[in-house]
């Protein structure tokens, strides 16, 4: 008997979400513009136009020819080589900055951190489903003894990570799969417990970790508006906190216009990627920033929506999953923008110059768009 083909044909996709995610890459592409013609070369903008053009060609690749349900069967093979790949950072990595974070391969910076976020969304998926019945009744004993390989894997991906100096990928993560596991209908009392967990091990990489972070903990005290505003003396490292704020107050409501904008201008070091968000609000305004903003939320919510109607809770999983890893990314950036959050070293996702962040969100919004196209075998 001839054997039935597996090849589909894609019929249709969500033309909203790939709308959203261009409009989102497009105003990453005029931005990166705007700032290098007044501080940087060329350079920074023909690389941001390569990686705009190698996510859009990696997106039509995952849409039309990746079977994700299929991938599940190698998992435990991602894992293996996320593992691998953060021992190998550590020996060989390029340090920036005091932090080895990333593999230098020519035209990027790869660095497998953002890769891991994405496998153990895959592998938090995976197991969820896997157990959903044990997730639903188990308490705090159940949970450890069922779910331990689980716990172990991802301590020590984290260890690893936490090894390179990446906390901000940490956050992000942990963030993201605390909310899956919700979504996947764990108790409420152990979200809880994670969510304590994860500040009180957070507050103690902070406090006895580098010493960078302690301080940036110091700055945030100063400049949030969560905490009294007194008169202290200046703190090292608060230069960039500082004209983040000032050139966000500067923008008012309409914004000063490029011709006007001064935080590109070597003001803020980190423009066009920490804190490309900033010079959106110097430049166009409260308006302009609440459009970033709001572009990045429809898109979240659109995927959210989606999520919904799939009926394997494997597939609806991974795909809050992966808009959950890119929408906690935008409110850590914007947080840190506004000085609502502390300092760490984070890119607006579509917006900001990178190569392994960008290609890596671009590839999530490829497998959204995979799990949610029609298809028939071919």
């Amino acid at each position: 008997m001839k054997k039935r083909s597996k090849k589909t044909l894609v019929l249709e996709y969500d033309r909203l979400t790939l709308i959203l995610y261009l409009v989102l890459m497009s105003i990453g592409l005029l931005i990166m513009l705007d700032i290098v013609s007044g501080r940087d070369s060329m350079v920074y903008f023909f690389r941001q136009s390569v990686y705009f053009a190698m996510s859009f060609v990696l997106i039509l690749f995952v849409i039309h020819f990746v079977n994700v349900s299929n991938l599940k069967r190698w998992i435990i093979v991602f894992v293996g080589l996320t593992i691998g790949l953060l021992v190998l950072v550590l020996i060989v990595g390029r340090s920036v900055k005091g932090a080895t974070r990333g593999l230098d391969l020519g035209i990027v910076n790869f660095q497998p951190s953002f890769f891991a976020r994405i496998v153990l969304i895959f592998f938090f998926a995976y197991i969820i489903d896997k157990k959903k019945e044990i997730l639903a009744r188990a308490n705090v004993g159940q949970f450890m003894l069922q779910f331990f390989p689980l716990l172990l894997i991802t301590g020590l991906i984290y260890a690893l990570i936490l090894s390179g100096q990446h906390f901000s990928s940490l956050v992000i993560s942990a963030s993201t799969l605390i909310c899956l596991l919700f979504l996947g209908g764990i108790r409420f009392k152990l979200v809880i417990l994670a969510l304590l967990v994860s500040v009180i091990l957070g507050f103690g990489v902070i406090k006895i970790g580098a010493r960078y972070r302690s301080e940036r903990l110091d700055i945030y005290k100063k400049y949030c508006l969560f905490f009294k505003r007194t008169a202290s003396p200046a703190i090292e490292n608060e230069y960039q906190v500082k004209e983040s704020v000032l050139a966000l107050k500067s923008g008012g409501i309409v914004g000063t216009g490029p011709d006007k904008g001064l935080a590109k201008h070597y003001y803020l070091p980190e423009a066009r990627t920490d804190y490309i968000f900033t010079v959106i609000g110097e430049e166009f305004g409260y308006l302009g920033a609440l459009l970033v903003f709001g572009l990045h939320c429809l898109l979240f919510f659109r995927i959210m929506f989606m999520a919904q109607k799939q009926t394997d809770l494997y597939l609806q999983l991974l795909m809050m999953g992966l808009a959950l890893n890119i929408f906690i990314n935008v409110l850590v950036n914007v947080g840190v923008s506004m000085s609502i959050l502390p300092s760490t070293g984070t890119t607006l996702p579509f917006i900001s110059y990178s190569g392994t962040a960008i290609l890596f969100d671009s590839l999530a919004v490829g497998l959204i768009l995979n799990i949610s196209s029609r298809r028939i075998p071919i």
